[in-house]
C-alpha cells in the first residue's frame, strides 16, 4: 500500500511565542497521517526554542541568527523540507488555529489527483469562523489599482472570491498555501529581496509562468487571528506593500505600469495630507510619501532593495 505523501509544515516565529504555541496545539488535532511540523524562528529572542523543545517535542526547531523577513525564514524552512524529502511544503501563518482537521488531508487529496496543480490555498476564516477571508487575489497593477480603488466603494462584494468552487487564482494570500516540492525545485523559493509582502503575487507568478496551476480549494481550514492595527496609510506595512509592488511590477516587465503605481501612490498620499488639514498629519503623510518615492527610485533604477528598515512584524 503506497504511504501518503510526505508534508512539512512551515510556521515563522518573531516575537509571536504564545501565539505560534495556540498554532501547534491546533496542528496536533490533524489527522493527516504523514506530516512533520518545524517551526523556523527569525532571532526573536523570546525564548521560542527551550518553549517549543518543552511543549512540542514533537515539532522540529530552525533557529535563524538574523531576522530574515518572511521571505528568508520560510525559505529555511522550505530548504529544510526538501532536502528531507518533502513531497508537499504547507507554508502556514503563526496567527492561525486549525478549524478544520482534515482539511490537509482534503487538501493532498485534491492535489495528487490534480498533477499539473503547483499551488493551492484552502479556505481561511478571518478572526471567526463563518467570516471568510478572500484570499483570492489580483496581483499589483497601475490600472487595477485605480480601477479596484473605485468599484471596491461601489460593490465591495463582487471583490470576494473565496466561494465555493474551485478557482484558477492569479494570487493566493500566503496566510496558508499547500505547494508541491518539484513546483518549489523548479521555480525557486520566495525573492528574499522582498523580506515581506508580495512574496506570494511574485512565487504565484513564477509558478504560472513554469506552467504549474495556482488554485483556491473550498475547503474549510483555519482561523486567522490577524492583528486589526498596523495596516494605516504610513504604517511600515504600507511601506512594504507599495514598495514591493514596484518591485514586482519591474521584475515582471511591466516598467510603465511600476512608474504609474509609484507615482498614482505618492500623489494620493501628499492628498491625503492636505485632507487632513492639520499641519502635522500634512508632514506625516509628505515625509512618508518623500521616504517611499526615494525607495520607488531605487527599484526603478534597478538597484538592491534596502533591508536596512528595522522588524516591520
Amino acid at each position: 500500500m503506497k504511504s501518503a505523501p510526505l508534508v512539512h509544515i512551515i510556521v515563522l516565529n518573531f516575537r509571536m511565542r504564545e501565539i505560534v504555541g495556540r498554532c501547534l496545539t491546533s496542528l496536533r488535532s490533524l489527522t493527516y497521517p504523514n506530516y512533520r511540523v518545524i517551526v523556523v524562528d527569525n532571532d526573536s529572542g523570546d525564548g521560542i526554542e527551550a518553549f517549543v523543545s518543552e511543549r512540542f517535542p514533537e515539532a522540529g526547531m530552525i533557529a535563524n541568527p538574523v531576522n530574515s523577513g518572511y521571505t528568508g525564514g520560510n525559505n529555511r524552512g522550505m530548504r529544510h523540507a526538501l532536502d528531507a524529502g518533502a513531497d508537499y511544503v504547507l507554508i502556514l501563518n503563526p496567527d492561525t488555529e486549525v478549524v478544520n482537521d482534515d482539511f490537509l488531508t482534503a487538501m493532498v487529496a485534491y492535489a495528487e489527483a490534480h498533477p499539473e496543480l503547483g499551488i493551492a490555498g484552502p479556505r481561511v476564516f478571518l478572526r471567526e469562523r463563518g467570516e471568510i477571508q478572500n484570499t483570492v487575489l489580483f496581483p499589483p497593477g497601475f490600472w487595477r489599482s485605480v480601477f479596484n480603488w473605485f468599484w471596491y466603494r461601489i460593490d465591495p462584494a463582487s471583490f470576494v472570491f473565496s466561494g465555493d468552487e474551485v478557482v484558477d487564482a492569479r494570487v493566493l494570500n500566503g496566510v496558508c498555501l499547500l505547494i508541491r516540492a518539484e513546483c518549489l525545485r523548479r521555480i525557486g523559493l520566495f525573492d528574499e529581496d522582498l523580506f515581506m509582502y508580495i512574496e506570494d503575487a511574485d512565487m504565484d507568478w513564477r509558478a504560472r509562468q513554469a506552467g504549474w496551476a495556482v488554485r483556491y480549494l473550498p475547503i474549510d481550514s483555519v482561523i486567522h487571528l490577524q492583528k486589526q492595527d498596523g495596516y494605516h496609510m504610513t504604517s511600515q506595512v504600507s511601506f512594504l506593500l507599495k514598495r514591493n509592488s514596484v518591485y514586482y511590477l519591474c521584475k515582471t516587465g511591466r516598467r510603465f505600469d511600476a512608474w504609474g503605481y509609484a507615482l498614482f501612490s505618492v500623489l494620493l498620499l501628499l492628498l491625503r495630507g492636505l485632507l487632513t488639514r492639520s499641519r502635522r498629519g500634512f508632514e506625516e503623510y509628505a515625509e512618508f510619501a518623500r521616504r517611499l518615492a526615494s525607495a520607488y527610485l531605487v527599484v526603478l533604477r534597478g538597484r538592491r532593495l534596502d533591508k536596512d528598515f528595522g522588524p516591520p512584524y
